[in-house]
């Protein structure tokens, strides 16, 4: 079945659909699992994603390289196959082992306790800024051995790049991704050039060496040094804010979090599942491929909704409740991707979580609602403006 952009089971533009897709999903995930749509068929539910999502067939090297500025992934480990992937993935691993994770997320919690220690009488906090998106963009600069003075900067960038990731980008998303990417580049080329201020033990050194001893091209080393220092703050910033905005308006998490040291792996791993930051990824089939009977044809793009399949009633009961104490077969959920493009920094990602949640539980005993959080999502993620809480 297929309709027009203005679609009654995915109309990606629309104000309260990206404000809340999950009843959309909903109805997708029911009466078309494999759905059509302007050229693009969307898989909704989680066995079909589990199954054919890591698939060696599924490529990204299509999807980024006709993504116009977003092109410019191609020139890192997340643009191509293995086994080039795995070649590229080679050359920033060791910055993510569990040792190494451990000593940045002691970055990300001193960031946020310095935040912290600045919170007044009244206990207001702006936490978006403050724990999420400035924690988070400094742990990443430490891991590349870069100065963290222009996150501000960095945000808005970055805020505006994922623009055009949207199923539907508007005119002038293109324009503001390239602004973006132009903007970061010449950041990162800014803060090589001067010397002094780049670490010897940090990952962007270590890429520039690749470069010199012929393992990765210039294009190759920037690229990859360029998108760390962009994507740093993003994914995992998110799951903090979002994460501390679940903590406002459901106490007893919080509580359960702060007493019950035993059960933080499991209320993360809840938060992630139930608002991922990145709604979807897309693959372009290598062959043919059919699922549920539908045959999709080899070079058609696939794009897989993995916030759908994270709440897919079949894996998790009551799917849109948060529920920390789900079994381990009921709270795999997607967010971080699967297969080899499963997302290189997940680990990270929950060690600096739990680094700000942790740090927040150590200081105060409440988290209240301040104002209403300001979001600005899209169809394809999700993010946060300000978040405004109250600590106690």
């Amino acid at each position: 079945m297929s309709l027009s952009s203005e679609d009654t089971y995915l109309p990606w533009s629309d104000p309260q659909f990206r404000t809340d897709p999950y009843p959309w999903y909903r109805r997708l995930r029911q009466e078309h699992p494999v759905y059509e749509l302007d050229g693009t068929y969307v898989v909704s539910r989680y066995a079909d994603i589990v199954r054919y999502l890591k698939l060696p067939i599924m490529s990204v090297e299509t999807a980024w390289a006709s993504q116009g500025p977003w092109s410019y992934v191609s020139d890192t480990m997340l643009g191509v196959d293995p086994p080039e992937h795995t070649a590229r993935r080679r050359h920033t691993n060791k910055w993510f082992t569990p040792k190494m994770v451990r000593e940045w997320a002691r970055t990300t919690a001193e960031v946020a306790g310095r935040a912290l220690d600045r919170v007044g009488e009244d206990g207001f906090i702006e936490a978006w800024t403050e724990l999420a998106a400035l924690p988070t963009h400094a742990t990443m600069c430490r891991v590349l051995g870069l100065p963290d003075d222009d996150a501000s900067a960095v945000v808005e960038a970055m805020f505006g790049a994922m623009q055009m990731m949207s199923a539907a980008p508007k005119p002038g998303d293109e324009e503001l991704a390239a602004q973006a990417f132009a903007y970061l580049e010449k950041r990162v080329r800014e803060m090589l050039a001067d010397a002094a201020s780049v670490d010897d033990n940090g990952m962007a050194r270590a890429l520039l060496a690749a470069c010199e001893a012929g393992e990765l091209t210039t294009r190759q080393s920037l690229a990859t040094m360029t998108l760390f220092y962009g994507l740093g703050h993003m994914d995992v910033g998110y799951l903090v804010a979002a994460g501390l905005d679940q903590f406002a308006r459901r106490p007893e998490v919080f509580q359960a979090y702060k007493r019950r040291p035993e059960l933080r792996a499991a209320i993360i791993n809840e938060i992630v599942r139930l608002d991922p930051p990145e709604l979807s990824v897309v693959r372009y089939p290598t062959e043919d491929v059919e699922i549920r009977g539908v045959r999709i044809p080899a070079g058609t793009p696939i794009r897989f909704m993995i916030a759908a399949a994270n709440r897919d009633p079949e894996i998790f009961p009551e799917p849109d409740a948060f529920d920390h104490t789900r079994s381990p077969d009921e709270s795999r959920n997607l967010s971080f991707g699967l297969g080899v493009h499963s997302c290189a920094g997940q680990v990270i990602s929950r060690a600096e979580a739990e680094a700000v949640f942790t740090e927040v539980a150590r200081r105060f005993d409440r988290i209240e609602p301040a104002g209403e959080p300001v979001r600005a999502n899209n169809d394809f993620a999700r993010f946060y403006w300000s978040l405004p809480l109250r600590l106690s």
